[in-house]
Parts: C-alpha cells; structure tokens; sequence
C-alpha cells in the first residue's frame, strides 16, 4: 500500500502542474460561471439550461482530463524512461498501475470538485427564483433539488473514475495518442449502450448475426447514460440512493475488471 502512495502521491502533483489539464480547469469554471446570464429566459427555460450547462460541462470537461492525464500516464513514463527507475525498486507492476490509476483520479476528482462547487454556488445563489411559481413555470421543490445535484456531482466523480481507468489500461497496450481515441470512442459509444441494446431486441428484425454483435457491444461497453441524472432533476423526481448505489458499484466492477485487464497486459509488455 505504501509503494501504492507514492506512486499516487508523485502522479496527483504531477498532474497539476500539466499546463493545459489547468487550461481545461479554467475553461470549464468560466463555462459554469457563465451560467449566470440566462436571466434573459423564462424560470423554467433557465432552469433546464442551467442544470445542462453546469452538470453537463461537468461531465465533459472532467471527461477530457481524465482521457488526456490518464493516456499519457504510462507512456510519459516510459518516454522518459523513469519507469525503470520505478520497478527497479520494490515497486511491482500492480502497484505501479493502481498508483497511477488512484493518482490520476486524485487528480481528476479534485479538478471536478473545483467545478462542482462552482455551479453548487451558481445554483444557489439562483435558485430562490425556482421556488416560486409563474404563469410560465411551476415551483420546483429545492430540497430535492439540491440532493440530487450532490447526487448528480458524485455520480460524476465514478463516471470519471471508470473513464480514467479505461484511460489507464489504454495507454499501457498503445500509444497515448491511439490511447486518447480509443477513451474517446468508449465514452461516446457507451452514451449509446442502450440503444444498442434495442437495436439487438429480436422484435427489430437484425439478423442473428447483427444481433450477436450489438448484444456483445452491450454487454462490454459501460453504460455511461446510468450516470447521467440530469432528466430526473428537471423533473423534479428524487434520485433514490439506492440507484445511486447501484451505479457506483457497477462502475467500480467495471474499473476493477478494466484494471485486472490492464494487468495483464501490461505484464506482458517489455519496458
């Protein structure tokens, strides 16, 4: 565990002082921040649209730092040949990987936190508005509101842990560029798991064939959509904990079988 620290440990600070993963960082915050003009809409227009701004920039802005920091983690290493200096000590392969992993995410977390609170203030500050009914727009109940943007934020945080560890695994068997389309490719096709799940439904008339494969794809992909609770807030209808859950230990299976992949690979490799 200790060996597993330290590598940790360097991976988060060397993750922060990556130039453009803070350009990113600012980026988003200012996108968040900027929330605040839509006092032009009507209540319930702003609404949606803040909720898709703000958790939705989230999503995608934590997600490009967990693909560019995650893919580069191993081939940086290697690139500047500190990797050798790393498992010559009583550092094993596994330790290396779940270092970078939980570094990387330390990394991630923390610049998804940032953006978190920036939108949970954004919000707050708005939100009384929401409260009170108008001829266009009905009262929303903000104490569900606001549970299930806390929600919405930690669901996020697993979201991305799945994608660094995608990220991870990817940069240990390709390049970091090949590493970063692979992520990319996943986290948009998973978005659209279950449409291929219905596509793969006997009664849309696929071939067998056809069937196999998009039931294949199904089953391997993640379901990023499951994290994704941003209909259930403009709604109004509560996130149960139980879902939440539910997804998080999805997404943790998901990483520790991605992991144990990546493993295995990267036990093969010459470095």
């Amino acid at each position: 565990m200790r060996a597993i620290f330290r590598v940790a440990r360097a991976t988060y600070y060397e993750g922060w002082r990556k130039r453009f993963l803070n350009g990113i960082l600012v980026f988003a915050i200012l996108i968040i921040g900027s929330s605040w003009v839509f006092t032009y809409l009507q209540p319930g227009a702003e609404l949606k649209m803040l909720i898709d701004v703000g958790l939705g920039s989230i999503r995608f802005f934590g997600m490009l730092i967990a693909v560019f920091l995650g893919s580069r983690l191993v081939p940086d290493e290697i690139e500047k040949r500190t990797i050798y200096t790393l498992l010559s000590k009583p550092v094993t392969r596994m330790q290396f990987l779940l270092g970078k992993f939980f570094g990387g995410l330390a990394t991630v977390v923390s610049n998804m936190a940032l953006m978190g609170l920036t939108f949970y203030i954004v919000f707050m500050i708005k939100a009384p508005q929401f409260a009170q009914p108008t001829e266009d727009s009905p009262a929303y109940k903000m104490e569900f509101m606001y549970e299930n943007i806390a929600k919405a934020v930690l669901l996020s945080f697993f979201e991305m842990a799945v994608v660094m560890g995608i990220a991870v695994v990817a940069s240990v068997v390709f390049s970091w560029i090949l590493a970063a389309i692979f992520s990319f490719f996943v986290y948009f096709t998973g978005q659209m798991s279950e449409f291929f799940g219905h596509l793969a439904d006997p009664d849309t008339g696929a071939s067998p064939v056809a069937r196999v494969v998009l039931l294949t794809v199904y089953r391997v992909l993640p379901h990023f959509e499951n994290f994704d609770v941003r209909e259930s807030i403009l709604t109004d209808v509560p996130v149960i904990w139980s879902y939440v859950g539910m997804t998080i230990g999805m997404g943790v299976l998901y990483i520790t079988i991605v992991l144990a992949l990546g493993y295995l690979f990267f036990n093969q490799r010459e470095v």
